[in-house]
């Protein structure tokens, strides 16, 4: 679904992919009253008909679990496309770290979160300059 914001928005589309409705209802609403653009998909497969309809999306929030298509295999199809927009996994699964290490999630939540935590990370991976702020950050812990 598609939500148009203003002509600023395109440079701050979101895909949130998600099974839960009131949880996909929460990113929409959520994000787009800071102006984001929001796209919006309840499962793996319709995800991926919207992103190839909308390649300017400049980040994706995915939940790991999901019925039919899992977060990981969405994921897996992600990479074979050669996309480089980041990647925020969001799971309830305990141990959130283990299951997405090594697995080329640009970052990851475990719910519940604060929307704002959640913001912050999604602020920071759509600066321009993102990957260099990780690195730094890396190098100071």
């Amino acid at each position: 679904m598609l939500n148009p914001m203003t002509s600023n928005a395109t440079s701050k589309k979101i895909l949130a992919i998600e099974d839960d409705p009131e949880v996909l209802h929460l990113y929409e609403s959520f994000f787009q009253k800071k102006g984001y653009q929001v796209l919006t998909a309840n499962g793996g497969r319709e995800a991926m008909a919207i992103l190839q309809t909308n390649p300017d999306t400049k980040l994706i929030l995915l939940d790991l679990n999901m019925p039919g298509m899992s977060g990981e295999e969405w994921m897996a199809w992600y990479l074979q496309q050669g996309k480089g927009v980041p990647v925020v996994v969001a799971s309830g699964k305990g141990d959130i770290l283990t299951i997405t290490k090594g697995k080329n999630f640009t970052a990851a939540l475990t719910k519940p979160f604060h929307m704002e935590e959640l913001q912050e990370l999604v602020e920071v991976l759509l600066a321009e300059d993102w990957t260099d702020q990780v690195s730094l950050d890396e190098t100071m812990h």
